[in-house]
């Protein structure tokens, strides 16, 4: 597994859909971009912003939830890649070992930002999926770059037969 940071979330110029970018901690030289919908992007945004709302939104009323439960989430892991679909899972420690949920990738970040645990993507999906960029600057993509990462990644998807999606080779089941 990868960690990775948010380096911002987007609306492709192009397209309108939604994007959030993902990028390896530290030297930022692949990208994943991940088209999710409107209202999970201004999930994520608003817990990047620490908003705080009158009413919780559904990501805050699920991190009630968990630690009402005597459950803490400790990372969220992007784990796959099939049909164009990314796949993820929410890693939590309760009282009875570490369990692991599946969620979309979307709401596994949203819910990263609230409790400020990391986010890790499986290496095979960085590998396939990754797009590469010339280290960015602190402020981001200007929306050239924005719509340059996303072409890729769509010329990518168009192209992509399931020997694509295919889990490479590993000893490390994560």
């Amino acid at each position: 597994m990868v960690p990775v940071q948010i380096l911002g979330v987007y609306l492709d110029p192009n397209s309108g859909h939604s994007i959030v970018m993902l990028g390896e901690v530290g030297d930022v030289t692949r990208v994943l971009p991940i088209f999710i919908g409107p209202a999970e992007a201004q999930a994520i945004a608003i817990g990047i912003a620490e908003l705080k709302l009158p009413r919780p939104g559904t990501h805050d009323l699920l991190v009630d939830v968990i630690n009402r439960s005597d459950a803490r989430l400790v990372e969220v892991d992007v784990t796959d890649l099939r049909d164009g679909t990314f796949l993820a899972e929410l890693e939590l420690v309760t009282h009875d070992g570490t369990q692991r949920v599946s969620a979309r990738p979307s709401d596994g970040i949203a819910l990263a930002v609230r409790v400020g645990v990391p986010i890790m993507v499986a290496r095979g999906v960085l590998d396939t999926a990754g797009v590469g960029v010339e280290p960015s600057e602190e402020d981001g993509f200007d929306d050239a770059q924005i719509e340059e990462i996303v072409a890729e990644f769509q010329a990518f998807l168009a192209d992509a037969g399931p020997e694509d999606f295919a889990e490479p080779p590993t000893d490390d089941p994560r």
